[in-house]
Order: C-alpha cells, then structure tokens, then sequence
C-alpha cells in the first residue's frame, strides 16, 4: 500500500472521529456549567490513567483511586473556605506519603510521577473550566478553535510539504514546515474569528501567534513521555487520534497561557 493512500485513509479516519466527538465537546461546554466542569474532569480523570501507565507501566485500582480524589479537590477548592482546602490538601499529602513509602526503592519515583501527574492532567486542563466560569464558554470555545486549527493545519502542511524534520528521533511527523502552516492559519484563524466575534483586532492576532509555540511544546513533551516508555499512542479513545494525551497534549498545555491571555482582554 502506497504512502499516499495510507495518508488518505489516516486523514478518513481522522475526519470521522472529529465529526463524531467534537458536537459532543461543544454541547458539553455550552449547555450548563455543570457539564462544562464535568467533561473536563471526565477528560482529566482519563489522562491521568493513561499517563500513569505510561510513565510507569502500572495500572492499579488504587492509583486510579487516589487520582479521583485529588482531582475532586483540585476542582472542588476554589468552591471551599481556605482553612478546608489547607486541611484536604495535608490529608491527601499524608495518604499520598503512606502509599509512596511502601515500596522503598520506588518511593520518590511514586511521589514524583504522581505529584506531576496532578499538575499536568488536573491543573493545566482546570485553567480551561476557569475560562468557561469566570469568562464564557464561548472564550474558551475561542481559544479550542485556534488550538485545533494550529492543530490540523501543521499536520496537513506536515503530511504535504515537511521535509525538515524539528527533532526526529523524538517525534518524526513534526517538520518546520508543518510548524510554519500550522502557526500562520493559526493567525488567519484568529483574525477571521476576532473580526467575526468583534474582538480587538492586536489582541486576536497576539492570541494566534503565542498558542502555537507552546502547543508544540505540549505536543513535544508529549512524545518524549511515549518514547521514553516505548508506546505509540497513549490510549485508543480516538481512531485515528490515539488517547486522551494524544488528542489534547496541545491543549493541556496551553491551559495557562490562554487563561492569561483572557485576562489581558479584559484588561
């Protein structure tokens, strides 16, 4: 089989399962806020597992267990008196030292993947449900749109035209080509949806300059997590996509960034 038509059928596959998930997404954001944090926990709760496996090998109940805690206090804290978030956080720290000490040769090594693991699955994704509460859903519906043209744009210019690889031994499909495409429909994108939205022309045009840097970064790290472990995709969720990581590795880590950009449009 041909490159050409297994790129065709990879770009089929791809198509079909945004078609199928993405009026999901945009129903879940905008139908109440009680779905908007859902989904995202939803969606954090599930990286979180296939991160676990990843960076460990392990896929143990307990793991899965603790995990669920910390991330209904990560989303529960803002809604809760600071003396009580100080109180959750130190027992959760407590249990979490008990479980690490009982295998002495891998105590830091638990501690340390899962201390990231928090930050990575559960606080980037949190900036997110923050924009959708304290702004608009639609803000955040924005910011998804230019993270996701960034997105399909690099890796259609990648597929077409990326002969000059950015680092091949760790993620062989990024080309500066498809960086480049990417990067500047990102702009485009931005412009054309700021001018439709009424936003202010410089701001718009900030937004899809600086998401795409950081989106491969996200993207990179991403692979260095599957290559240090040996696996293609995080998971399966998503034909054609792979997991959870795979499909918003981009978007967790633009979480911060896109938060601090909504506050410098306010203003």
């Amino acid at each position: 089989m041909s490159k050409a038509v297994v790129l065709q059928a990879d770009l089929r596959t791809r198509t079909m399962t945004i078609a199928i998930f993405l009026p999901f997404f945009l129903v879940l954001v905008l139908v109440s806020r009680i779905t908007l944090v859902g989904l995202f926990a939803v969606l954090s709760f599930l990286a979180f597992q296939e991160y676990w496996k990843i960076a460990t090998g392990e896929k143990k109940l307990f793991v899965a267990f603790l995990s669920g805690i910390v991330l209904f206090w990560t989303y529960a804290s803002p809604w809760v008196t600071q003396n009580l978030q100080l109180l959750g956080w130190y027992g959760i720290a407590l249990f979490l030292a008990g479980w690490a000490v009982q295998d002495t040769k891998k105590c830091l090594e638990r501690m340390g993947f899962f201390l990231f693991g928090n930050l990575y699955c559960f606080v980037l994704p949190l900036f997110w449900v923050r924009i959708g509460l304290e702004f608009s859903p639609w803000l955040l519906l924005f910011f998804a749109l230019l993270v996701w043209i960034n997105d399909t744009c690099a890796y259609l210019f990648g597929t077409r035209w990326g002969n000059h690889k950015i680092a091949p031994s760790l993620s062989p499909g990024k080309s500066w080509e498809g960086f480049l495409g990417g990067a500047g429909s990102t702009v485009l994108g931005s412009v054309l949806v700021g001018f439709l939205g009424r936003l202010p022309l410089p701001w718009s045009c900030l937004c899809g300059a600086v998401i795409p840097p950081v989106a491969l970064l996200g993207d990179m790290f991403e692979s260095a997590l599957k290559r240090r472990s040996s696996v293609k995709d995080s998971g399966e969720l998503f034909p054609g996509h792979g997991g959870i990581l795979d499909r918003f590795d981009a978007f967790f880590a633009v979480g911060p960034l896109v938060y601090l950009l909504a506050l410098f449009g306010r203003g």
